[in-house]
C-alpha cells in the first residue's frame, strides 16, 4: 500500500508542477514520444539500454494516467466504532490533509494530500479550507502561480450522501480518514472529498459533527 501510495505521490507532483508553464507529465510524455521516434528512425542506436529507457518512460506515463484516475490516493474503507469526542464548537478548526476539488474566485482545481482545516459555522454549513503552498519539485519545477494560496469546499448537511470511515495512503503515510460524498442541488455530479487525520480522535470529532444533523 505504501509503495503504491508513494508512486501516486510522485505522479501527483509531476501533475501539479510545471517547467516553463508546461506540466511535468507533459514533459515526460513529450520526451518519451521523441525518444521512441528517434529509435524508430534510427537516429538513436537501437541498443538494449536505449529500448529499455523508452519502455520504462512509456510505462511511467501509463502508470501516471492510472494514478490520476484513482485521484492519487488509496482509500480503504474500515468500520470505526462510534467514539466519544468533544463537540465541535462553531468555527473551531480541525487540522487535516484534504484531497478533492476546491474552488476560489471562480476557479476550480483538484488537490491531493494538502494541508487543510475543517470547520462548521453557526449556520451548520461545513467548510474545508485548503492551503496549496508554493513548492519546488526536482529542483526546477514549481507549483502553478494561480493555484497557490487558499482554496475552499463548502457543503450543507442536507447535501451529504455518504460518509465512510477508513484509512488513506498518500505517499508513505497511512492515516485515519473519512470519505465524504456530497451533492450540491445546483450541480449534477456528486463530489467526493477525503479528509485524513493525524489521529483517530480528530476523525471522531469531525465524523460526529457531520452526522449531527445530516440524517444519514
Amino acid at each position: 500500500m505504501r509503495l503504491r501510495g508513494t508512486f501516486n505521490w510522485l505522479a501527483y507532483n509531476f501533475a501539479c508542477h510545471d517547467i516553463g508553464g508546461v506540466q511535468l507529465t507533459w514533459w515526460l510524455l513529450g520526451l518519451t514520444v521523441g525518444w521512441i521516434a528517434l529509435l524508430i528512425l534510427g537516429t538513436i542506436p537501437r541498443t538494449p539500454p536505449g529500448i529499455a529507457a523508452a519502455a520504462l518512460a512509456l510505462l511511467l506515463v501509463l502508470l501516471f494516467v492510472t494514478a490520476k484516475r484513482s485521484g492519487y490516493v488509496i482509500f480503504r474503507p474500515a468500520q470505526a466504532a462510534a467514539a466519544p469526542a468533544p463537540a465541535l464548537k462553531p468555527e473551531e478548526k480541525i487540522p487535516a490533509r484534504a484531497t478533492g476539488f476546491f474552488e476560489v474566485s471562480g476557479m476550480r482545481a483538484y488537490f491531493a494530500g494538502i494541508q487543510a482545516r475543517f470547520e462548521t459555522v453557526e449556520t451548520r454549513e461545513h467548510i474545508v479550507i485548503a492551503q496549496n503552498a508554493a513548492s519546488r519539485f526536482l529542483f526546477f519545477a514549481t507549483t502553478r502561480t494561480h493555484e497557490r494560496g487558499l482554496w475552499y469546499a463548502f457543503f450543507q448537511p442536507a447535501h451529504l450522501q455518504r460518509i465512510e470511515t477508513g484509512t488513506l495512503c498518500f505517499g508513505w503515510r497511512i492515516q485515519s480518514a473519512l470519505r465524504i460524498v456530497f451533492r450540491d442541488p445546483e450541480k449534477k455530479e456528486e463530489e467526493t472529498l477525503y479528509l485524513a487525520f493525524d489521529d483517530g480522535e480528530k476523525r471522531s470529532v469531525v465524523l460526529n459533527d457531520l452526522r449531527l444533523d445530516a440524517g444519514i
